[in-house]
């Protein structure tokens, strides 16, 4: 195997060699599988907060803007969906390729030995599948009888009533490797037969074991060519990995109303190596995204189709950057419109909220009419609560030439509404996230939790979510969050 190196998005790859596609015919997992186990990162904002307004790309992927106008790329998420292939999947097309019981017809099994078979027939027990590292093994039991012809001798027979069948011990293993059409394909197919009762004719003098050891032989042979040939058509990955990437593709709405969306904006998508695990396989689909939140109308569909399979690698569970950004030209509407409300009929009134942040420093002017016309202006500082689980504007309060304005109509008890409807325009300088995690989480584990196609189950579960950063650009307060869990299939 190739080495493994990184791309220029820093992604680890390795390469894997080309090899003529098939027609698919697994089933397909449910669209929007991976995109539930973003979504609690920004459910949480869902109602509350409208997102960032860039549009994503299909190649480039999504921007953001820094405090100093420079372009940066969205945070990379790496997304592995670990994926468990049971080999009892497998088991309805080997036995077709080599059916529980068969008998050879006489043309097929002539001369062997010097000597004619006339017939041979076996029954078997039901095959033995197990897998070490990319090794796949097969194996059974086989009880067969047969007879065969003598040159002026007559017929010989070994296996018939009164006696008991004889029995062989047959066994193959070959090596399983990804092909680029997303199917396994298998080589250095190795297979061995061991007789284990001796098919000895004593009335003839005629030991047939060696002639019946070419038959068992070419019937492995012609087994271990039929698995090669259908190996890339059993198991075939294409429609579970085109549905995850779909998924990505696919903006998902994050409220009721359709107006704040998901777009992952998938970069890329790896599969790690095989690791074989006894009745069992695992390998992950690993999907590198920029996810982001948008509000308004849906954006479009991306059109980018699977790309071809490469090799590369991962942990066990997801670990998603989350960035939300909280608009100051939407925190300005919906606090003017509060302001506006409470001040109406007053001797002093709002008439327009501006916000404005550098780092965790806010400034909230409020233009003002009436008996006091101007501008005042209210800082704070921005910070989140952990224990409480709140975005805070701590120390929220008026600079001094607003104090010294206030001062002069306290007797119109202007001073004192004002405060009161910042308080409420603000949430008394707290935008509360827990109940909302909350109600996420359980959400999310009932969507990565459940059977999503015939013979394909959904398993998950979320381990940790950690808002890490708050901190403001000139025109958004931005949330960094870091979501981790483990998502896996299972197709059995």
């Amino acid at each position: 195997m190739a080495p493994l190196v990184r791309d220029d998005d820093g992604i680890p790859i390795a390469e894997c060699a080309a090899v003529p596609s098939l027609t698919v015919r697994r089933p397909a997992l449910g669209a929007s599988i991976v995109a539930s186990i973003i979504a609690l990162g920004f459910a949480a904002y869902g109602g509350n907060t409208a997102a960032a307004r860039n549009a994503p790309t299909p190649t480039g992927g999504t921007r953001s803007v820094s405090a100093g106008g420079l372009v940066q790329p969205a945070p990379l998420a790496v997304i592995p969906v670990q994926v468990t292939y049971v080999l009892k999947a497998l088991a309805p097309t080997l036995d077709s390729l080599f059916p529980v019981r068969d008998s050879l017809a006489t043309a097929a099994c002539r001369n062997v030995a010097r000597l004619v078979c006339h017939q041979y027939g076996y029954q078997r027990e039901p095959l033995r599948l197990s897998a070490t590292a990319d090794r796949f093994s097969i194996a059974t039991t086989l009880s067969y009888r047969a007879r065969l012809g003598v040159p002026g001798a007559g017929i010989a027979s070994c296996g018939f009533a009164p006696e008991p069948m004889r029995r062989a011990s047959l066994s193959m293993t070959t090596s399983l490797y990804w092909r680029t059409d997303w199917s396994l394909g298998s080589r250095n197919t190795q297979f061995a037969a061991t007789l284990q009762d001796q098919c000895r004719v004593t009335a003839l003098m005629l030991d047939a074991t060696p002639a019946l050891r070419s038959v068992v032989d070419g019937q492995l042979t012609t087994f271990a060519a039929q698995v090669d040939s259908a190996m890339p058509s059993a198991a075939d990955f294409r429609p579970l990995a085109d549905s995850i990437w779909k998924s990505f593709l696919e903006p998902s709405p994050l409220d009721t109303l359709n107006s704040l969306w998901l777009v992952l904006d998938p970069q890329t998508i790896r599969v790690v190596p095989l690791s074989g695990t006894g009745p069992s396989f695992r390998t992950a689909i690993v999907v590198y995204a920029r996810p982001r939140v948008f509000s308004g109308a849906k954006p479009r569909t991306l059109d980018t189709p699977l790309p071809p399979l490469t090799l590369g690698q991962t942990q066990s569970g997801f670990v998603i950057p989350l960035e939300v950004e909280l608009p100051f030209d939407d925190f300005d509407r919906r606090a003017t419109e509060v302001l506006i409300a409470e001040t109406a009929g007053t001797s002093v009134r709002v008439e327009r909220v501006h916000v404005a942040a550098t780092g965790d420093s806010v400034r909230i002017d409020l233009d003002v009419t009436g008996s006091l016309r101007g501008t005042l202006t209210l800082h704070s500082r921005l910070r989140w609560d952990p224990v409480a689980r709140e975005l805070r504007m701590d120390e929220l309060d008026w600079n001094l030439a607003s104090k010294g304005a206030l001062s002069r109509v306290k007797a119109t008890l202007a001073a004192p509404l004002i405060g009161r409807a910042i308080r409420k325009a603000t949430n008394g300088g707290r935008l509360q996230l827990g109940a909302q995690l909350d109600s996420a989480r359980t959400t999310m584990l009932q969507l990565l939790n459940r059977t999503v196609a015939p013979g394909v189950v959904l398993g998950g579960s979320i381990s940790r979510f950690q808002v890490e950063d708050v901190r403001a650009t000139d025109r958004a307060f931005i949330v960094r969050a870091r979501l981790e869990g483990q998502a896996t299939v299972w197709v059995q």
